[in-house]
C-alpha cells in the first residue's frame, strides 16, 4: 500500500508538471544560419546596400540605436540605414549565441567606421526563425564603449 502511494505521488508530481520538456537548444545548422545572417548584414553595410541590410530584419523588426528613438519596422529601418554613412570597416563577432525553438540571441561586439560616424560598443539581437529555415533580426539594440562627451 505505501510503495502504491508513492508510485501514485511521483506520477501525480510528473503529470502536474506539464510532461513535456523544455524546447531543445539550437543546433548546429540554426547557429550557422544565425551567423550567415550577420555576415549577410555586414556585407550589406559594407556595400552600401541599404535595402540588403533592411532584408535582414523581420518585417516588424525594431532597432533601439543609443540616444535616439526606436526604428520600427522594415520600411523604417530601410530609411534610416543611410544615416550612418557606407563604412570603410565594419566589423562584428559574436561571442555568444543561444536560443529555444524559433527565438535565439547573439550578443554581439561591434566596429563600424564611415565619414559620418565611428562606433566600437556591443549589442543585443534577438532572432526569428523563420519557415526557410533562416533566421532574421527581430529585436536589435546596441551601445557604445565611447565615454560621452564632456
Amino acid at each position: 500500500m505505501r510503495s502504491t502511494l508513492s508510485l501514485t505521488c511521483v506520477l501525480l508530481a510528473f503529470a502536474c508538471a506539464g510532461g513535456s520538456a523544455p524546447p531543445a537548444g539550437l543546433s548546429a545548422e540554426d547557429v550557422a544560419a544565425i551567423k550567415r545572417t550577420e555576415r549577410n548584414w555586414v556585407q550589406a553595410m559594407l556595400a552600401g546596400d541599404w535595402s540588403a541590410g533592411a532584408a535582414i530584419h523581420t518585417p516588424d523588426a525594431v532597432r533601439m540605436p543609443p540616444n535616439a528613438p526606436d526604428v520600427r519596422g522594415r520600411a523604417a529601418i530601410l530609411t534610416a540605414l543611410p544615416q550612418y554613412g557606407k563604412p570603410t570597416a565594419f566589423t562584428l563577432e559574436s561571442p555568444e549565441i543561444d536560443g529555444r525553438g524559433d527565438l535565439a540571441y547573439a550578443w554581439e561586439r561591434v566596429s563600424y567606421t564611415s565619414s559620418k560616424l565611428v562606433i566600437t560598443g556591443r549589442g543585443l539581437v534577438i532572432f526569428r526563425k523563420q519557415p526557410d529555415g533562416s533566421w532574421l533580426a527581430d529585436r536589435v539594440i546596441w551601445n557604445s564603449d565611447q565615454p560621452l562627451p564632456k
